[in-house]
């Protein structure tokens, strides 16, 4: 239960601080006083978006706290929005994220404004509400996965077969890059170089031998016979210059040998046109595999080996789009089975739910109301398999499960239904979806009986309602009263109203008024007892006088017997 709301610097709240107690709360006060500022405060701390313009004329920044008593553990959450736009928020004293904040307040406190009322006319909500009362929660889970998984096989399936006829062209052209580099057979990164240098050899044969035979002459010249025999003359008359007879030996078998191996080389060189032709014609289709695939044969077979890997994956491309559809064939399979279980414990539960909510709305003054839930499905060529009429009305009787043939039906993550409560207010009409029949009185009315119904399956503790009792008279605020107070005896009730016989119900009842704070506005909450709260409830019957006080002291006893601390 939410032990302690604190306001600072909320809207027209400068410095609120309440304890709500155990069953209903109620909370009064004349128009303009910031009565729904308790409910607003308390969705902010909890996590409902808020913009700076919620902050007090002058003030920096606004902060609430709550305090909370959730399952035996007491927990404060504070949060606090400056001038800036700056949201903050802890819990425990701990920073602490909006989601975190927003799932510990999902389970606990059930938020009932003059916005989120008006919601429970769409079907959306209605669908949630009748999966919350059939304990449906797990298999609305498990088919939002399935529904998420078969559209992800789906979609990469999909853009498989739309990318079919470019992945084909890209697959022609790298086949026949693939096999343009491989039919190349290049024998190695440096083929190309040595080629050349092949090339320049067998195009200067000419000049080559022309150069051999001129060594080969120079080395025949008589000066180097000479030289030598000189040589062998210095030696013999000057026995210290024995070095230079060796030089000279040395020179002689260098020429003998060179000469030999030039000889053995000039040889060898002969005029290849043949050769030369077609070490021409490899070097020109070696230069245009570099001028198309990188510049270096490195690079041309660095290309070729890419290819041939990408073309693997293109070739691969249909064997992975024949498992997706595969897949999708099972996921849809697998969907329908839980489609179509959703369905039947819907329309078993549906049946269960109108009696329950028709029962309430006849303690509420609406005894001539008839309800019925109405399932619509859609065909879809791509949909599951469903044994479900196109539209179907469930009154008090449930339906225990499919009849007909399989079509094929539209899902969404909810399943294949789009549930939709009709009703009917007065006598001799059909029932009709609720959005098109309810007034403001009968929505609230209708909104409240929900809330009793779902009971302890909405699991929240703290029921919060801003105006339950909007477009509904006297006569049937006592009723309304009577049904919150019921409400309250098994969780803690915040209500704001208007009329005094709902406010005769509380167990505790705080009058909102709007005094001046250093020259502005500001709300001040009070709890009211004994005369106080007379006074209060006669204010609100039309003034203060010997009999409005009288009146309200009458509802104040009527009140006694349904009053949660019963």
């Amino acid at each position: 239960m939410l032990k302690e709301l604190t306001i600072e610097d909320f809207a027209v709240a400068r410095e609120v601080r309440l304890e709500p107690g155990a069953g209903l709360n109620v909370f009064t006060g004349e128009t303009g006083a910031g009565k729904s500022l308790v409910v607003d405060a308390l969705a902010f701390v909890l996590g409902a978006k808020k913009g700076r313009e919620i902050i007090a004329g002058g003030a920096e920044r606004a902060r609430v706290r709550a305090r909370l008593h959730l399952g035996g553990t007491e927990v404060e959450i504070e949060r606090t929005i400056t001038a800036a736009g700056r949201s903050t928020a802890k819990i425990d004293g701990r920073a602490a994220t909006l989601d975190e904040v927003q799932s510990l307040a999902a389970g606990n406190v059930d938020i009932h404004g003059q916005a989120e009322q008006s919601a429970i006319l769409r079907p959306a909500v209605q669908l949630a509400a009748l999966d919350l009362y059939a304990g449906l929660d797990g298999q609305r889970v498990h088919a939002g996965e399935l529904v998420r998984a078969l559209r992800d096989v789906r979609r990469k399936a999909r853009s498989l077969r739309e990318d079919a006829d470019q992945r084909e062209r890209l697959a022609d052209q790298l086949r026949f890059e693939s096999d343009e580099i491989a039919g190349a057979g290049i024998a190695a990164v440096d083929e190309d170089a040595a080629l050349q240098q092949e090339r320049s050899r067998l195009g200067s044969v000419t000049r080559l031998i022309e150069a051999a035979v001129a060594v080969e002459a120079a080395l025949a010249e008589p000066a180097i016979g000479a030289a030598i025999a000189a040589a062998e003359d210095i030696e013999r008359y000057d026995g210290g210059a024995a070095e230079i007879a060796a030089a000279a030996a040395l020179l002689e078998t260098a020429a003998l040998d060179l000469a030999r191996s030039v000889r053995v080389y000039r040889e060898t060189l002969e005029a290849d046109p043949e050769r030369l032709a077609t070490i021409d014609e490899r070097l020109d289709r070696l230069a245009r595999l570099k001028r198309k695939y990188g510049g270096t044969l490195e690079a041309v077979i660095a290309h070729g080996r890419q290819a041939a890997e990408r073309l693997t994956g293109l070739d691969s491309a249909d064997e992975r789009c024949a498992e997706l559809e595969a897949r999708a064939s099972t996921l849809l399979l697998d969907l329908s089975a839980v489609c179509t279980a959703l369905s039947i414990a819907r329309r078993a539960a549906a049946g269960a739910l109108v009696r329950a909510l028709t029962a309430e709305l006849e303690h509420l003054g609406m005894g001539q109301a008839r309800l019925a839930a109405g399932f619509q499905c859609e065909d879809d060529p791509d949909g599951v398999e469903a044994a479900f009429p196109d539209y179907e009305r469930v009154a008090g009787d449930p339906v225990t499960g499919a009849a007909g043939e399989n079509v094929r039906r539209s899902f969404s993550e909810t399943g294949i239904d789009r549930v939709e409560f009709l009703a009917s207010f007065n006598a001799g009409d059909e029932p009709r979806p609720l959005a098109s029949v309810a007034s403001g009185g009968e929505t609230s009315r209708f909104l409240l009986a929900l809330t009793i119904v779902l009971g302890k399956a909405a699991g929240q503790a703290i029921v919060v309602f801003d105006e339950v009792d909007e477009g509904v008279g006297g006569r049937t605020g006592s009723l309304v009263g009577e049904a919150l107070a019921r409400l309250g005896q098994e969780r803690q009730v915040l209500c704001v109203t208007h009329l005094p016989q709902v406010a005769a119900y509380g167990d505790r009842h705080f009058v909102v008024s709007k005094v001046e704070d250093g020259g502005r506005p500001a709300s001040r909450i009070v709890e009211v007892s004994g005369g106080t709260r007379v006074d209060e409830l006669a204010a609100m019957l039309g003034g203060v006088t010997h009999a409005t006080r009288a009146a309200a002291k009458e509802l104040l006893a009527e009140r006694g017997g349904v009053s949660s601390r019963t």
